[in-house]
């Protein structure tokens, strides 16, 4: 503040010398030409002062100018990001990284040009940024615009806003793609020498080659058998929709008019087509896992029980069931799946309850590289010599008359966790419950080369 006032003195004691060397004021002392001169002094000072401004003025955008070239020209990618992972801005060389023009990267989600495997990762990369307030640094496997694959390294930073609360994330990003291609190709060519130094093709390796053969032809047949059962069940249900349809227009018109055998044979002959109905729409959700396109994204586990016992609701409230659930964490998981998932082992612990009201407890546990889900009851229990056969489609271990069902819904759990490279599991004790075991993949835990 004193600086301010000494150099607004200066420039009054300036601007009264010029307006003395333009005019004598010595020689007139009348009020008029006081105030002229006072006015003449002031627009001298305000002279001055628009200079400095217009100098200041040239100085920020020469600055600004500079930083403009230092952000875009930076061999570095640099890209601002919100809160929600929006980007916001980003230079010539991180757009040029993605093979995407600048001007269509803002609004954008930055996870979209993160490899699959990775993004697990990077939303604990910038979440501890957020937390900890200091740079946090990772390496990761981006995606260009044409899905094509490269690592970088990233520097990620926070800034708060003059109140302290968040404003935005800095992400500094370089290319590290030639340096770990070299990695790979060193560690395979190590490999290789250490094959050749140690012994030639044995017959154990011969055996993986044809094991691996064997596989495509699997995966090959399973697709094909995939895509038989989609069509045939779906093609199935019009003659079946007719058989009912008929069945019970012959049911409603001539009831009175046949005997009771006839009214059962009916009868039979409808609830049969019913059951045949549920089947080939249980064969079509089986089938569906294999050959349609899935959608992974960050779910909160705890919000898709959520859904999936306020969709329960009925059933649970009929069977007066206790449903309890612990803390569960973020997974990166397809959405209708996790809750088809949900439902079958849960309905499952209501169905098979006995005569005990049902207890069911679901939990999840961080393993290694995966996170583990429990769903125990206080059912009937499993026998251990059924405990593989009951993941096999359409097995049954109890008679439609004790139990309802078709027997698929344990095989669609298993299929949909082997889409999700998870694993399901169970352990039981007959007359004790069951609990259900099922992994879903923590990306951040896993090598991710071993995928490609």
């Amino acid at each position: 503040m004193d600086d301010e006032n000494n150099n607004k003195c200066q420039q009054r004691l300036k601007a009264e010398e010029i307006v003395k060397n333009r005019v004598d004021h010595t020689k007139n002392k009348s009020d008029l030409h006081e105030v002229n001169y006072e006015l003449r002094v002031h627009q001298v000072e305000l002279e001055m002062q628009n200079e400095e401004l217009r100098e200041n003025q040239i100085k920020l955008i020469e600055s600004q100018h500079r930083y403009f070239d230092l952000f875009n020209f930076a061999p570095v990618g640099y890209f601002t990001l919100n809160e929600k992972g929006l980007i916001l801005d980003a230079n010539l060389a991180g757009a040029s990284l993605l093979k995407v023009e600048r001007l269509n990267l803002p609004n954008k989600a930055f996870i979209q040009f993160i490899d699959l495997d990775n993004r697990n990762k990077f939303h604990r990369h910038i979440t501890k940024a957020k937390e900890t307030g200091v740079k946090e640094t990772t390496e990761l496997k981006l995606l260009k615009i044409d899905k094509s694959s490269f690592y970088v390294h990233l520097e990620t930073i926070t800034i708060l806003n003059e109140n302290g609360t968040f404003k935005e994330f800095r992400i500094g990003i370089n290319d590290i793609n030639s340096q770990k291609k070299a990695e790979i190709t060193l560690r395979d060519r190590n490999a290789k020498i250490n094959k050749l130094l140690n012994v030639e093709i044995d017959d154990y390796e011969i055996a993986e080659i044809k094991l691996e053969k064997l596989i495509e032809n699997l995966k090959s047949s399973n697709k094909e058998l995939e895509q038989f059962a989609y069509v045939s069940s779906h093609d199935l249900k019009e003659p079946l929709r007719m058989i009912t349809s008929f069945l019970q227009l012959l049911q409603k018109r001539y009831a009175n008019k046949l005997d009771e055998d006839a009214n059962d044979f009916i009868n039979f002959a409808v609830e049969g087509a019913k059951r045949l109905n549920t089947m080939i729409n249980d064969l079509l959700k089986y089938s569906q896992i294999g050959s349609t396109e899935i959608n992974f994204e960050y779910l909160q586990s705890e919000k898709i029980l959520e859904t999936v016992l306020t969709d329960l609701g009925p059933l649970i409230e009929d069977n007066h069931a206790i449903v309890t659930y612990d803390p569960l964490p973020l997974i990166y998981a397809n959405e209708q799946m996790m809750i088809q998932l949900f439902q079958n082992l849960i309905g499952n612990a209501m169905k098979y309850h006995g005569e005990k009201t049902p207890e069911i407890q679901i939990s999840a546990t961080r393993g290694k590289d995966e996170y583990i889900f429990a769903v125990t009851d206080n059912g009937i229990g499993i026998d251990k010599k059924h405990h593989d056969r009951i993941f096999t489609i359409f097995q049954r271990l109890h008679s439609r008359e004790e139990y309802e069902g078709t027997g698929i819904g344990l095989a669609i759990s298993l299929r949909i966790l082997q889409k999700h490279r998870g694993i399901i599991w169970t352990e039981s004790v007959l007359g004790q419950g069951t609990t259900f075991y099922f992994t879903i993949p923590d990306y951040e835990g896993i090598n991710y080369e071993k995928f490609f």
